[in-house]
C-alpha cells in the first residue's frame, strides 16, 4: 500500500517505542573497565575495518537508540545526557550501580501520530536511563549472526548499484528521494522492481519496510556512515533496508542491463577468435596470391603461344620425317 505521512505541524510523526525503563544508573568509579561498551567492542573487530561505531552514538533520541541497538542484537540500550545512545550486552551493568530515578531528569520527546509528543526518560548529566533492548513493534534480525551482519555492512559498497546511506528529511512533502512511497516491501529486490515499474531512476529503503522511488536525491550533507543504515530487511536478513530516517539508495537498472561476467584469472588464457581486421587481412592476402598465380600462368601461356607462332618450320610438311620423297632411292 502507499505510505501515508499524517503530518502534524509539517512534521512527520513516528511510532511510539512503548518501552519502560529498567532504572537510572551511573558508572561505578571503583570499576576499572566500562562494561556498557557494546559499540566500542564492535570497533575492535579486525574483520570489519570499514565500520566505525561512535560510542556513545551521539545526537540521538530514544526512538533511534532503541532500534539501533536492537539491529545489532544487544541486550540493553541506554540514553545518557539526554542525547547520547549506548548499547550493551548481557553483562553491560556489571560496572554500574543503580541510583534514584530523579537523577535521570532529562527527557526525549517523540512525536507520534496517535499520542502527540510522548516524553521518555533519557538519562541525566552522567546518568544512564537503561532499557531492555526490546520493542513490541521492532524485532531483532533473524537467521543471521552478528558477525555475518557486520561482514555484510563492511562490504556494502561492493554491492552492485548501491549509492550509499543517506539521511531523509523529516519535514512533510520534502522527502529526500521524493514522496512516492510503498509499504511493506521487505527486500532490496522488491523495492527496485517496484520503482522500475514506475520508470524511476533510484530506489531507497527506509525503516526496514518502506520503499521510496525518485529520479534525484540530495547527497551533499546527507551522506551517512554505512553503520547508520543498520536495519536488516525482514524478507532477507542478508540485505540492509535503511534505518530510522535513513535511506539505503540503489540505482534502478533496466532488465536488459545484466551484470558483467567475472574477469578470468590472469594465468588463464583468454579464448581467441579472429577479429574483423584479421579476416580482412586474410582475404586480401589470399586474393592477391590468386591474382599473381593467374597472371604468371597467363604470361607463360602467351610466351608459348608466341614461340609457336614465330617458328618458320612449324607448318612445313618437308620437315616431317615421316614424309619421304617417293622418287628418292637409298644408295
Amino acid at each position: 500500500m502507499v505510505c501515508e505521512d499524517n503530518c502534524i505541524n509539517d512534521q512527520i510523526p513516528r511510532d511510539d517505542p512503548q518501552v519502560v525503563p529498567k532504572g537510572c544508573y551511573i558508572f561505578n568509579n571503583a570499576s576499572i573497565n566500562d562494561s556498557f561498551n557494546g559499540l566500542t567492542i564492535l570497533n575492535n573487530n579486525p574483520n570489519t575495518p570499514n565500520l566505525k561505531f561512535l560510542d556513545p552514538y551521539n545526537s540521538q533520541d530514544l526512538g533511534y537508540c532503541s532500534k539501533f541497538c536492537i539491529d545489532f542484537m544487544f541486550s540493553y540500550f541506554a540514553m545518557v545526557n539526554g542525547v547520547d545512545c549506548r548499547c550493551g550486552d548481557k553483562n553491560a551493568l556489571l560496572s554500574y550501580i543503580q541510583v534514584n530515578d530523579n537523577n535521570c531528569n532529562l527527557r526525549c520527546r517523540i512525536l507520534t501520530a496517535d499520542k502527540g509528543m510522548v516524553p521518555y526518560p533519557c538519562g541525566g548529566n552522567g546518568f544512564y536511563t537503561v532499557y531492555n533492548a526490546f520493542r513490541p513493534d521492532y524485532n531483532p534480525p533473524s537467521n543471521i549472526t552478528l558477525e555475518e551482519k557486520l561482514n555484510i555492512m563492511n562490504n556494502i559498497d561492493n554491492v552492485p548499484h548501491y549509492k550509499g546511506c543517506f539521511e531523509d528529511n523529516k519535514v512533510c512533502r520534502q522527502r529526500n528521494l521524493g514522496d512516492d512511497c510503498h509499504t511493506p516491501i521487505d527486500t532490496i529486490d522488491g523495492c527496485i522492481d517496484y520503482c522500475r515499474e514506475g520508470n524511476f531512476t533510484y530506489a531507497g529503503l527506509e525503516s526496514r519496510s518502506q520503499c521510496f522511488c525518485g529520479n534525484s536525491y540530495v547527497s551533499v550533507g546527507h551522506l551517512k556512515s554505512p553503520v547508520d543504515c543498520s536495519a536488516s530487511c525482514p524478507g532477507n536478513s542478508s540485505q540492509l533496508c535503511g534505518g530510522e530516517w535513513l535511506l539505503s539508495i540503489y540505482e534502478v537498472r533496466t532488465l536488459t542491463n545484466t551484470p558483467l561476467p567475472p574477469t578470468p584469472p590472469s594465468n588463464t588464457p583468454l579464448p581467441t577468435r579472429p577479429s574483423h581486421k584479421s579476416l580482412i587481412i586474410g582475404l586480401s592476402v589470399g586474393l592477391g596470391t590468386l591474382i599473381i598465380v593467374t597472371m604468371v600462368g597467363f604470361l607463360i601461356y602467351r610466351k608459348r603461344s608466341n614461340f609457336n607462332n614465330d617458328d618458320p618450320n612449324k607448318d612445313d610438311p618437308n620437315n616431317d620425317p615421316n614424309n619421304e620423297d617417293p622418287n628418292s632411292k637409298k644408295p
